[in-house]
């Protein structure tokens, strides 16, 4: 996915979260920014984007001040033994302009707001978390409005939905994205 394609998924997310007619629409595409802005910065594998924890994101909110940001991911890491959480540092705002601090505090008002203060943050207003087909299906119904509406987003071997569907899905879209972007920034392999 081109870095372009990338940051109008991002903001197509975040105006039906805007213009949602329902407190529970918005809920949705707030937590599926999430996943993709996660999933994408910090170039996390399919189910891994998954594992956003809700309490983790609030307990170090803050903990980087300006510099950066903490990420928890639910599951006990080989070789961390006091935390039930993986914890990654990142930027707020990464170099092409997508602002991760705005999507984790807008994830965790959202949560929030409906009751929830731990558990899977990349979940349903019920609070239960989501599988990869329910971020496909937002992933989807996106990428068609934009293709509909502008087909110059996409590569020319896309042409049409079916192609779409088949060449972007959310378990390994976003991690390929962001491998793609370092390699293109010359990020050394080690890194």
């Amino acid at each position: 996915m081109s870095i372009d394609l990338l940051h109008a998924v991002i903001n197509a997310a975040t105006l039906r979260a805007q213009d949602a007619s329902s407190d529970r629409e918005r809920h949705r595409w707030i937590v599926f920014r999430a996943y993709v802005v996660i999933s994408y910065v910090v170039s996390l594998r399919g189910a891994e984007g998954l594992l956003l924890d809700l309490d983790g994101l609030r307990r170090h909110r803050g903990e980087g001040g300006d510099e950066y940001l903490v990420i928890a991911l639910l599951g006990k890491i080989k070789g961390e033994h006091h935390d039930l959480a993986h914890l990654l540092p990142c930027v707020h705002v990464t170099s092409s302009g997508i602002n991760v601090k705005q999507a984790i505090d807008d994830l965790i008002e959202i949560k929030e707001k409906h009751g929830f203060r731990d558990g899977p943050a990349i979940s349903d207003s019920s609070g239960r978390v989501h599988k990869i087909r329910d971020i496909n299906d937002c992933l989807y119904e996106i990428l068609d409005d934009l293709f509909d509406n502008d087909v110059n987003l996409f590569p020319k071997h896309v042409g049409d939905k079916e192609k779409l569907h088949k060449t972007y899905q959310a378990f390994r879209t976003f991690r390929r994205t962001s491998d793609t972007r370092a390699m293109e920034m010359n990020v050394s392999n080690d890194d």
